[in-house]
């Protein structure tokens, strides 16, 4: 096929089979690049063509060495090829073109007699052919998506099965986008005008749109295109782009280990796209903690894909004589060159790729961590993920956490240990005393990379971590924060998560806890945060005047000793204290919303308080205060270890980094 002029999408799937592979991205158009195709198709006019972007192709292989292909039950041969670029745009036109075969199906008999036959046409050629009786895909997704694109999607079947992965969600609002874009196209019309605009736009994606293709013969190969084409639709995240350059330097190597490398690139991108499937916003993330735990502690040195070309700039591995212009102090082998280029990026995919999967396990409740010895260790290891993603703030951790599982990948005990003190940190240092949320991490960071390096052993790192926590938030600090009645912690980000962990130190068993996230979602129906004393007591109500005086009032009720959670606290509304507290359920007391009777622990709790009282708030402040430090308690480090914070960080911050 020419490579210099765009062709039809109907000539890029005629006789082949299209297959995008494990190690691409999951599908990932968004609303807004679905919105530039349609305006695309919606401006193209009856004859005019247009650039749709560029395809980049493989052709199978059999392990023989010749092209995979298949015959399907019309006896038509088709040629296996991977897409390896251009599959987002791609997809999308053949979701919109499965959505005008089914209004086409839609549409009355008598108004549209070819329908059907055009319908059918759409399917075989877009949607499915028939191989050896076997239903199959003509662009077949890679396999965290496949089944569901061709059962869900291309077909008709309902979905029955866990909650939905990122790609597939995306696959779903695509289809549903282009069914209200066709719905408003054939809004007001009769049927066979209807039919005449589905054929036209139809036609216009099949036949006037133009895909420059590249068909490439090895993965290495791919790196060279990626580096070179510049393919309009959603951005490259910094993950994609790493992965690209990777492949370009592995076309570098003159023989077999050039495809080898790409290979194993490859593979470990497609663990990596996998491992982070569930959250979009993780890829760069990974990338970043990686690189600041293999490579470089320092955050302001951190440029994203060109830190990358630093490390590995490909002049390195040319030798010096081979330039035009000869360079001294450069590469002198040649092979010995290509052997050092094949190490260090293998070196950085696998333990990339071994980051994804800690990034992983990190905060799932599920969990297998198989290296590590005991089930206790296991267990603990969970619970404390849990616990720190409850905080609300877990970037600053994730290098240390990386850290300690690449270099000691079966120590569970200082694992579980490391996550634990990251939750007090969280919880001492952002939650009670409102630092900012990168307060530390260059230390942090430092130690990340030294524990990674072995400069550093674990038993170092927790001493020098606990030594950092104390000088934010120290015992008496986090004391004075806890015990004063004249901060608004109701506006403070987190005194959801401090209440809600107070409450699970009150459960017995049996207790049943909804999750945080979903007590502090703001578009939920309940209001979780009760204030005891009012916000807005009722004036004709004498209680509360009477316990409280203005100035009082607006002292305390948004002070911590004021607060407590509730699954629902519309209806303690301004009510008194006493009606509020109720009495517990027992003979001939009524059922009734009050704390006595309340869902959780520290609701009864209440109800134990004879009165509400400004002695009555700041006594509950003091219990809670205490909690907190027993329930997040560090241990005083020695002397020495306070010295080796370093001072500009007990400033604080540094401003020109921004919070992640």
């Amino acid at each position: 096929m020419p490579q210099n002029e765009p062709v039809s999408l109907s000539s890029v799937v005629n006789d082949r089979l299209l297959h995008i592979p494990d190690y691409q991205r999951p599908y990932a158009w968004e609303k807004k690049q679905l919105d530039d195709l349609w305006e695309d198709l919606d401006l193209l006019g009856p004859i005019a063509t247009h650039y749709a972007g560029t395809l980049v192709l493989r052709a199978v292989v059999t392990s023989a060495g010749s092209l995979e292909t298949s015959t399907d039950d019309l006896g038509d041969t088709l040629t296996h090829f991977e897409v390896v670029d251009g599959q987002q745009r791609l997809t999308s036109c053949f979701i919109l073109l499965d959505r005008i075969r089914r209004r086409l199906l839609q549409l009355p008999a008598t108004a549209a007699p070819s329908a059907p036959g055009v319908a059918d046409n759409l399917r075989r050629k877009y949607g499915t052919v028939s191989v050896s009786n076997v239903e199959t895909p003509r662009l077949r997704l890679g396999k965290e998506l496949a089944d569901y694109w061709l059962d869900n999607v291309l077909g008709d079947s309902i979905y029955v099965g866990p909650a939905l992965i990122l790609g597939q969600r995306r696959l779903q609002r695509a289809a549903e986008i282009f069914d209200g874009k066709l719905a408003d196209l054939e809004r007001g019309v009769d049927p066979q005008t209807r039919f005449e605009r589905l054929r036209e736009l139809q036609r216009r994606v099949t036949s006037q749109f133009g895909f420059l293709v590249h068909e490439v013969q090895d993965l290495a190969e791919v790196g060279v295109i990626f580096e070179t084409l510049n393919e309009r639709g959603r951005p490259l995240s910094e993950l994609e782009k790493a992965k690209n350059y990777l492949l370009y330097l592995a076309r570098l190597i003159p023989d077999g280990r050039s495809e080898q490398l790409a290979v194993k690139i490859n593979a470990a991108w497609a663990d990596i796209f996998r491992n982070l499937s569930t959250d979009d916003g993780l890829d760069d993330q990974l990338l970043r903690a990686h690189w600041l735990t293999t490579q470089d502690p320092d955050r302001k040195n951190w440029r994203r894909v060109a830190s990358l070309k630093t490390r590995f700039d490909r002049s390195q591995y040319v030798t010096g004589q081979t330039r035009l212009a000869p360079v001294e102090n450069a590469a002198d082998d040649n092979d010995a060159a290509w052997d050092q280029l094949n190490s260090d990026i293998s070196d950085y995919v696998k333990t990339l790729r071994d980051s994804s999967y800690i990034m992983r396990d990190m905060f799932d409740a599920s969990a297998g961590f198989e290296g590590f010895a005991t089930t206790a260790e296991r267990s603990r290891s969970r619970d404390a993920g849990q616990a720190l993603q409850r905080s609300g703030i877990v970037a600053p951790y994730r290098p240390l956490l990386i850290a300690s599982r690449l270099k000691y990948p079966t120590d569970g005990e200082f694992y579980a240990n490391l996550v634990d003190l990251c939750e007090r940190y969280s919880a001492r240092v952002f939650v009670i005393q409102q630092r900012r949320t990168n307060t530390g991490e260059p230390t942090l960071l430092r130690l990340a990379h030294a524990l990674y390096d072995g400069t550093k052993t674990p038993d170092a790192v927790i001493a020098e971590f606990e030594a950092l926590l104390w000088n934010y938030a120290s015992d008496s600090e986090v004391a004075s924060t806890l015990e004063s009645t004249d901060q608004n912690w109701y506006y403070r980000r987190g005194h959801k998560y401090f209440l809600y962990e107070y409450e699970r130190s009150l459960m017995k068993a049996g207790d049943q806890l909804p999750k945080l996230v979903d007590l502090s979602d703001a578009s939920g129906p309940n209001r979780t945060t009760e204030h005891i004393l009012p916000q807005n007591p009722n004036p004709k109500a004498k209680c509360w005047s009477k316990a409280f005086t203005i100035e009082e009032h607006a002292a305390l009720h948004h002070s911590l000793g004021n607060l407590a959670l509730t699954l629902d606290n519309s209806s303690y509304g301004n009510k008194c204290f006493s009606e509020k507290r109720g009495t517990a359920l027992g003979p001939g007391v009524q059922a009734s919303t009050c704390y006595a009777q309340g869902n959780l622990r520290q609701e009864q709790e209440l109800a134990t308080y004879q009165e509400w009282t400004p002695s009555a708030i700041r006594a509950r402040q003091k219990h809670l205060a205490a909690w907190a430090l027993r329930h997040w308690a560090v241990k005083p480090p020695a002397p020495q270890a306070l010295t080796a914070v370093d001072e500009a960080e007990l400033e604080g911050n540094d401003p020109s980094v921004a919070d992640d």
